[in-house]
């Protein structure tokens, strides 16, 4: 008998927070589950952690990658080995609520969604403070591919949903899988890829996924060569993108002009790091759709001083 769902996970020295992410999956109430564990050539001691905390519990199973492919490709052999009707994503050093994929598969169930998310709680790793909603939104709701695009334009001030976890139905995923050259955005492109075959989404207000931060985080480390994979990525659906309705299309490219954007601003920064002032001024005065960006190192130190002195103000009041 196939199980319900598979929990798919890519790990790549996740060691110190694997056993509460593990635990997270193995305790939920629906236990109608395997979980697919796909190391990516780890140096740490993920693999004696992973088989401590699954503690010979037969829903787990570990793929070992003999060189680090990156989590796309982590994630697509777990995808060759699921055997669930509904996939989950799931990252190593996240956690969910006990009740959550219950949840997820019943609401996906009975709306008839080829995809289910819900809200993230967010927590700062080694914090007793509780998570924050990751989104304001209290209603479920469906998500089209134009509210999806709109929500992925770098440095845009509204949540990009692209960071919503992923409860796929297996036969609306079929043969669709991630691109394998993305080191950042992957669930993001997989889902845009299958909301243009016409699938459909469903955003549920819970927030049964627990996102950690933490300094390892690859998703808060962008570089260049990040934002180069995603605009390979986004060029590869322009032929796609030509069929969709036009506030599809014009989401579409916003998103595209914003990472360009992005990628200007990193010439910037680095040719001012440089201490190439002359290079760098002729850099934003070529693109000065990037101008507003020049300002958010001060706003990021201006809200870190607040937040040093704001305490200090207050005890001596």
């Amino acid at each position: 008998m196939n199980p319900i769902v598979s929990v798919v996970t890519a790990n790549y020295n996740g060691a110190a927070w694997l056993a509460p992410a593990i635990a997270s999956v193995l305790g939920q109430t629906l236990a109608d589950l395997e979980l697919i564990i796909v190391d990516d050539a780890s140096s740490d001691d993920s693999l004696r952690v992973i088989e401590t905390a699954a503690a010979g519990d037969p829903r787990v199973r570990v793929i070992v990658q003999a060189a680090n492919a990156g989590p796309g490709a982590a994630r697509n052999r777990a995808l060759e080995a699921a055997r669930g009707h509904w996939i989950a994503v799931f990252d190593s050093d996240d956690l969910m609520e006990p009740g959550r994929l219950a949840e997820l598969v019943a609401r996906g169930e009975a709306d008839g969604a080829d995809i289910v998310v819900d809200n993230l709680s967010v927590f700062q790793s080694g914090s007793a403070a509780p998570g924050q909603p990751f989104l304001a939104w209290r209603e479920p709701r469906w998500i089209g591919l134009d509210d999806y695009l709109a929500s992925a334009r770098m440095y845009s001030k509204r949540p990009g949903l692209g960071y919503l976890k992923p409860l796929f139905r297996a036969s609306a995923l079929g043969a669709t899988r991630y691109r394998e050259d993305l080191r950042i955005g992957e669930d993001y492109d997989l889902v845009v890829r299958l909301l243009t075959q016409g699938r459909s989404l469903r955003f549920l207000p819970g927030s049964g996924y627990r996102y950690r931060r933490h300094g390892g985080s690859i998703s808060h480390a962008m570089r260049r060569d990040h934002l180069v994979q995603m605009l390979a990525a986004d060029a590869a659906l322009e032929g796609v993108m030509m069929s969709q309705p036009k506030e599809v299309r014009r989401a579409f490219a916003a998103r595209r002009r914003s990472l360009h954007a992005a990628l200007a601003y990193d010439h910037v920064i680095s040719r001012l790091k440089a201490r190439d002032v002359v290079g760098g001024l002729a850099a934003s005065l070529a693109t000065p759709e990037i101008w507003p960006l020049l300002t958010m190192p001060v706003t990021a130190r201006l809200k870190r001083l607040a937040a040093r002195l704001t305490p200090q103000a207050a005890a001596t009041a």
